[in-house]
């Protein structure tokens, strides 16, 4: 047991060790424009005023912007000024310039002004052509050279240049600076709906980087991989959803990526502190959350050490990161809250709630290929024959089979989507030598397959429609064209028979598509030279209007939602 004058040592550490702590500077701190923005001219020009702002003059880098993490209002920068390097994200830079600003207006101090339009055209200079702004100017040799939605960055300063685009407060910049902000806005916006990542030919959200060049997602930090941000895609949302009379490219990016914030929620859950560590506990009661990072092709929430492996428990990764870093978020909450007032302001101009997914499985010869490629599918030009409100979503995989589409549970990921209608088109896969994994025998198993892909749509209230498999381009010595696939059409059309089925005959209609265009024809219709299953543009093009000139007669509820014949170019011949 402690005597009294142990007790009274103790007493006099802890207080000493408090005082310490609270006559020190926080950790990390950083500049807030909140501090400042509600006082009046008066303060502005006080003594009080003008040392905060020379304090943050002082911060200035030379190139234009302030670095992170650093309350540069506190006191003035005392160190070597080559050491100072200015940043876009974690809130920099554009307090700094709000406060110059209001400062400016108070005082009509030079410097002040100076500094401000420094660091505006420097922002205007860092932004790329494709309308994306890198982590900071100059861009670094790592991931900060790629677009930064991280921590808000790339938003804050699309907010701020609409400001002083359309604020009184900023008078001050000359004309042709408000112009180019205008202009530097708008493309941001262009480049964040060029950026929105699609799965399947569904939109979603946004990665937290990506590629200034093509758009495509990109990693950072070895523990922060490319994926779909839960985070960062909440204040994208809110910046679209705060623009006036949205266009409606704009509303269906809001309106996917809320969906996405729907089904992505995390439930069940909630984190405490265990030993010292942060622990994920089930809880049915808690309150949704939102992973930081889901993988794009599963939508599974996934955690990572410094090692970068993937981890889809929260509660497998090390007590380093786990208490490092912020894993999940309830920022699902606030993007719900601003969508109702949303939905509200411009209901007039939305899209019908009742917009129906139209599914699409199948293989190779359908699914969606990258731009960078030659190879194309069929399912990636279905969307343009609609006015809406269908949204297609192309879940075709290469290599998969009627069988192996469901073993590997993509089956089961389209059933979850909810589809109004699924178009289904098996068979090259299902073809191959008996002993191969994907292989079906076309009376049997594949008969049962498709029986089950039909039953369980027409379960969860979607209208089925079977499309044949399209016919190989093999040709004999006489021009005529052979094909194995013709075992498969006949078994799909015996089970469209057999269950009252739309049915899409795509074999029959590229036979004569290919005899009529003869062996130097189909050519123009290949992905490769030597390939006689895979197609080109030209090729996924060709059967795509094949498809679609037959699925509005053997569906007619399709009728109202199509482009009226030669809109779009899209009904073309060969």
């Amino acid at each position: 047991m402690q005597n009294n004058n142990d007790i009274k040592k103790t007493g006099i550490i802890l207080f000493v060790m408090l005082c310490v702590c609270f006559s020190l500077p926080a950790q990390g701190a950083r500049f807030s424009w909140r501090r400042y923005a509600s006082k009046d001219d008066a303060w502005y020009r006080s003594e009080d005023g003008k040392r905060v702002a020379e304090n943050i003059l002082s911060f200035q880098d030379s190139y234009g912007s302030w670095p992170k993490n650093i309350d540069t209002a506190a006191k003035p920068f005392s160190g070597d000024r080559k050491d100072l390097h200015g940043i876009f994200d974690n809130g920099a830079t554009t307090g700094e310039m709000r406060f110059l600003a209001r400062a400016f207006r108070a005082t009509q101090e030079p410097r002040y002004e100076g500094a401000f339009v420094k660091a505006l055209d420097l922002i205007l200079k860092a932004q790329y052509p494709t309308g994306g702004w890198p982590q900071s100017y100059p861009p670094g040799k790592g991931y900060s050279h790629y677009i930064t939605f991280n921590d808000g960055a790339m938003v804050r300063l699309m907010e701020l240049l609409r400001e002083i685009a359309n604020s009184s407060d900023y008078d001050f910049v000359d004309a042709d600076r408000r112009t180019a902000t205008r202009k530097a806005f708008d493309q941001g916006i262009d480049c964040i709906l060029k950026c929105q990542i699609r799965v399947n030919g569904k939109l979603t959200v946004w990665c937290a980087q990506h590629d200034q060049i093509d758009y495509s997602p990109r990693p950072a930090r070895s523990y922060e991989l490319a994926s779909l941000s839960g985070g960062e895609s909440a204040g994208i949302l809110h910046l679209l959803m705060s623009l006036d009379n949205p266009s409606p490219e704009i509303i269906k990016a809001i309106t996917a990526g809320v969906q996405w914030y729907k089904f992505a929620k995390v439930e069940g859950i909630r984190l405490e502190w265990v030993n010292g560590t942060r622990t994920a506990v089930n809880d049915p009661t808690a309150e949704p959350l939102w992973a930081r990072f889901y993988e794009i092709e599963t939508n599974r929430p996934f955690f990572c050490d410094r090692d970068g492996i993937p981890k889809y428990d929260y509660n497998q990764i090390g007590k380093e990161r786990r208490n490092g870093y912020g894993w999940y978020t309830d920022s699902g909450k606030d993007v719900f809250r601003d969508y109702e007032k949303w939905h509200q302001r411009w209901e007039s101009l939305l899209l019908p709630e009742t917009t129906k997914i139209l599914a699409i499985i199948g293989d190779s010869t359908v699914c969606n290929y990258p731009d960078e490629g030659v190879r194309r599918g069929w399912g990636q030009f279905i969307q343009e024959y609609f006015n809406g409100p269908i949204e297609v979503l192309n879940s075709a995989k290469s290599g998969r089979s009627t069988k192996t589409f469901i073993q590997q549970g993509l089956w089961e990921e389209v059933l979850a989507q909810k589809p109004a209608y699924v178009l289904i088109q098996f068979g090259h896969n299902d073809s191959h030598a008996p002993e191969k994994p994907e292989a079906t025998n076309a009376e049997t198993d594949y008969a049962d397959y498709l029986r089950q892909y039909i039953d369980q749509s027409r379960a969860i209230g979607a209208i089925p429609v079977l499309i044949t498999p399209m016919y190989r381009r093999k040709f004999d010595e006489q021009g005529n064209i052979h094909d194995n696939l013709l075992p498969y059409a006949d078994a799909m059309k015996k089970v469209a028979a057999e269950k009252n089925v739309p049915l899409v005959d795509l074999n029959t209609a590229s036979e004569k598509l290919y005899l009529k265009l003869g062996q130097s024809g189909v050519l123009e219709l290949a992905n490769a030279p030597d390939d006689r299953t895979h197609f080109n543009q030209k090729g996924a093009r060709a059967m795509a209007r094949l498809v679609m000139e037959q699925l509005p007669q053997v569906e007619p509820s399709l009728k109202p939602h199509l482009k009226k014949q030669g809109e779009g170019d899209l009904f073309y011949g060969l």
